[in-house]
């Protein structure tokens, strides 16, 4: 069982939350320029409420009253998505090439970007407790509870649905972001924003709305409240307790059946989902993949690091191709199906690893590498220009 966390996605190039300069950090320098919504008192309980934690423009207590500071947080991640704008990391292949050998039971990412579908092809075999950024629901306004299944408007960014939600994130909703470099949470430089910010609702996707969802769209104009959004998990809604093919599953029941538990990229901070690694049993050693040691502290503090435990301390990507290496497997990675999903920093490890590699038959990859290396750097160019 795998259990990742932001740092395979920032490996990618997305913008960091929680660390130091994320964009939580960033958003709490810039409450004025949040759009805040109501007369003179709401919007001074609204800023209060930022004030206090930035996290609160993440509750759909804030977002039924007023969607903005969620939108206005998250435009880039919504356009960049929209527009394919990341690819994967090499830590992001590894659950995919686990799968292909039959050796992964589940891939439990905390990322909400959607990276890990583009390469675990088995949806039995992902789950995404927090949600997804690249699907779009509908959260209830009224006080019942529906399934995953009941709010979800569309899960293909591909899709009218999606695509038109993208359309509306451009024309309707600023860039707080506008004067900060373009890996600091700015939109691109392709998606300029106008000058104020129009809250987005179900009446505006017209004969694209399903009609399921017409008597939402009716409880919207009548409460004068919001519900469209990005399917990432709310900090005041339950995590979502479905596998990617919709099946109901309970990662901590199925934890038990690992034969090991794999740590990638999360500190281990805190979150329910830390739970796969604190209550790992003591013949399930756990391999954590980090650039610190702050998941194996974590480990530590919560229970005991384990003689079967194993840090590999440094950049994910490194101690990936080892793994890869030394399973005898780094030629399956050397393929369409993975090479044309990775990001220009890991094509870049990946090409030294392969040109300093002792096997001929692998260096005599390096050219292969080299197409797709090249193809990436026109590709971000196209997003980043030069910076």
């Amino acid at each position: 069982m795998v259990l990742s966390g932001a740092g395979m996605s920032t490996a990618a190039g997305i913008p960091d939350f929680r660390s130091p300069g994320g964009l939580y950090g960033t958003a709490e320098q810039l409450l004025g320029r949040f759009t805040y919504l109501g007369g003179e008192a709401a919007a001074a309980r609204q800023k209060a409420a930022l004030g206090r934690d930035i996290k609160s423009a993440l509750t759909l207590e804030l977002f039924r009253e007023n969607p903005l500071p969620y939108h206005e947080m998250r435009r880039g991640l919504i356009l960049g998505i929209g527009a394919g704008q990341w690819k994967c990391s090499l830590g992001h292949v590894l659950p995919g090439i686990l799968a292909a050998n039959g050796k992964l039971r589940m891939l439990a990412s905390q990322n909400i970007d959607g990276l890990d579908h583009k390469v675990v092809a088995e949806k039995s075999k992902l789950y995404n407790p927090h949600g997804l950024m690249s699907t779009l629901v509908s959260e209830p306004l009224e006080h019942q509870r529906r399934g995953q299944a009941d709010i979800t408007l569309c899960t293909d960014p591909r899709g009218p649905i999606y695509r038109r939600y993208v359309e509306l994130v451009k024309a309707s909703i600023k860039d707080i972001y506008h004067d900060r470099p373009l890996r600091q949470g700015r939109s691109s430089h392709l998606w300029p924003g106008p000058g104020e910010s129009t809250p987005i609702t179900l009446a505006m996707f017209g004969d694209l709305l399903p009609a399921k969802f017409h008597r939402a769209l009716d409880t919207e104009a009548r409460l004068q409240q919001y519900s469209v959004k990005p399917g990432s998990v709310m900090f005041d809604r339950p995590l979502w307790s479905t596998t990617a093919d919709g099946k109901p599953y309970n990662v901590f029941a199925d934890m038990a059946h690992a034969d090991a538990i794999f740590v990638m990229g999360t500190s281990l901070s805190g979150l329910t989902i830390d739970h796969v690694a604190h209550e790992a049993r003591e013949d399930q050693p756990r391999v954590v993949f980090d650039i610190t040691s702050s998941p194996a502290e974590s480990i530590e503090k919560y229970g005991e690091w384990r003689a079967t435990d194993c840090l590999l301390r440094g950049p994910i990507d490194k101690s990936t191709l080892d793994v890869l290496d030394r399973m005898g497997w780094l030629m399956q990675l050397l393929h369409d199906d993975y090479l044309r999903h990775l990001c220009l920093n890991s094509l870049r490890e990946l090409r030294d690893f392969v040109d300093m590699h002792a096997d001929d038959a692998v260096r005599a990859q390096v050219g292969i590498v080299d197409v797709y290396l090249e193809e990436e750097q026109r590709r971000e160019r196209h997003f980043y220009q030069n910076e």
